[in-house]
Parts: structure tokens; sequence; C-alpha cells
């Protein structure tokens, strides 16, 4: 289930507390939730919000400009611009961060597991638009990690499309399962309306993010 219309190309989202700026390309509600493509911003020092499997679609990130570190499996390294795509299966536990001292430039493909259905790039971006609608409302820590109510709310609602690497899962399904249940009491909604579509805390009109860019381009030289 995805709440409110899907994103489409030409959409832009940020994450004020991460980070994060992004430009939607192709998004799901041009592939029929099975795809997306993205050009991401990263300021100096951000990074996403741990290391993450997604079972469901692989990824594949091309830096454009800049460093980014990457660890997928028990491989680590940092891209350049020029450098070959970074490539991350279905299944497999990565993170990655920008690891260079300016903005760094990424571009990247989200493309469904074929041998699944669903719609698994939708979900994905319902749960950025989540996460990210929390960071621009104030209600994250310092990592962009909400409080555990919130965590617990969001891990439960998108456990198809990602799961965090620790806690182990086991102990996840421990933790989450009573916490979800306390979130939706405190009125915890991952699905909240206000949370999604183009009145979202994190979309930002197309004129804003543009002169974000070229705000943060000017101040790093």
């Amino acid at each position: 289930m995805t709440p409110g219309p899907e994103v489409a190309a030409g959409a832009w989202m940020q994450n004020p507390v991460t980070g994060e700026l992004a430009r939607m390309n192709v998004g799901p509600a041009d592939t029929g939730g099975r795809e997306l493509q993205a050009d991401l911003w990263l300021r100096p020092g951000a990074a996403v919000v741990g290391a993450h499997v997604h079972e469901a679609f692989l990824e594949r990130f091309e830096v454009v400009d800049g460093e980014v570190g990457f660890k997928v499996g028990g491989d680590e390294r940092v891209a350049r611009a020029g450098d070959a795509a970074i490539e991350v299966p279905a299944g497999v536990v990565h993170d990655w961060w920008n690891a260079g001292t300016g903005t760094a430039h990424v571009r990247v493909d989200v493309e469904a597991d074929p041998a699944l259905e669903g719609r698994p790039a939708a979900r994905f971006v319902s749960m950025l638009e989540a996460m990210w609608s929390l960071g621009a409302l104030g209600r994250v820590n310092a990592k962009g990690l909400p409080d555990p109510l919130w965590l617990a709310a969001i891990a439960r609602e998108y456990g198809d499309v990602i799961r965090f690497a620790r806690p182990p899962a086991f102990v996840q399904t421990a933790l989450f399962a009573p916490l979800a249940l306390v979130a939706r009491w405190a009125g915890r909604d991952p699905l909240a309306p206000e949370l999604h579509g183009p009145a979202a805390p994190c979309a930002i009109p197309a004129p804003q993010a543009e002169s974000e860019l070229a705000n943060t381009a000017s101040s790093a030289e």
C-alpha cells in the first residue's frame, strides 16, 4: 500500500537532517511501481541512516561528481566520477555516504526483482517520504533516525522493502512488534497522508531545489 499518488518524474525531495536532496528522473508512477531513476546530491558529511538491506530490488549507483563511500557486503571502497557503477543485488547489506569534502552527486537506479510481484519501487519511495518528512519536521536525531516508536512503526510497515542490518533480524522482530502496537496507539502512522505527496514536508519545488544546489556549489568553491 502507498498513500496518495505515487511520485513521478520531476519531483524533488529533501532530507535537511541527513543532507540528501533528490530529483526524480523516472518515478514509480511512470513504471508501474517497479523502477525509479533519480539524481541525488549529498552535502559534506551526509549519509544514509545506516547499513540496511533490500530484499525486493537491486540498486545501482553511478557517481557523477565528488567522492562517495560504499560498503557492499564485506567490500568497502570510495567511488568517484568515471568509476564503474556500484551494483547492490537484492538481499545484500550495504551502506553509503559522502566521503569527500564537497557536495557529491550520485545517479541512483532501483529495479524490482523480476521474480517478485508488487510495486517495490513505489513502496521504497513511500518509505523515503515518511523518513525524510520526519526529518523536515525535526522529529529525528542528528543521524536522521526518529524515536523508537516511529522507527518501529516504519520498520513494520516497510519491512517488505527495507530492513536495517542492526540489531539482528530476530531482535528487530521481537522489539518492533510490541513497539509498533504502541506506536499505532500513539498515532505514529507512517502512511499518514500529511507525510506523503506533493504537499509533504520533504517535497520542495524545483526552483527552491535548484537554488539550494547553486548555493551549495558556491559555498564549496
